[in-house]
């Protein structure tokens, strides 16, 4: 086995989460390994109707990202898995790579909250130093 076997690509729907999963697709095609897209999806606390409306909305939009990502990857001749998870995107990056068995995450500097011009957003950071496997940031 080469040295990337199980790359992990969070994906967030920004054009910047795209230009990392362009980066891992080149990883990917060069070295044989497997990519799995991965999108969290925020915790919405009971409530109301509304609040089951919300919560529906950003689980479709969450699988609607992962859709387009997939097809993305298609287009260029590469199979993924896919990945949702409740739960805030850096935490559930860091737990989702541990249980995967990951062996490197690709992902953008910034994503879809961070503010224009920003070097390194606050998810990217955290899963920079929390992590236990390489992390390759985009910009």
């Amino acid at each position: 086995m080469g040295w990337f076997n199980k790359i992990l690509v969070p994906i967030d729907g920004s054009r910047q989460s795209f230009k990392a999963l362009d980066s891992a697709i080149r990883l990917a095609q060069d070295s044989g390994a497997e990519l799995t897209l991965f999108h969290a999806i925020p915790h919405i606390d009971a409530g109301g109707p509304r609040t089951k409306t919300l919560d529906n909305q950003i689980v479709t939009q969450g699988n609607d990202i992962l859709k387009k990502a997939t097809m993305y990857a298609r287009k260029k001749k590469i199979q993924v898995k896919t990945k949702t998870a409740r739960g805030s995107p850096a935490f559930a990056t860091i737990k989702f790579a541990k249980s995967g068995n990951f062996d490197h995450i690709v992902m953008s500097t910034t994503g879809a909250g961070s503010a224009e011009g920003e070097m390194l957003g606050s998810v990217s950071n955290y899963i920079l130093h929390k992590s236990k496997i390489p992390v390759y940031l985009v910009k």
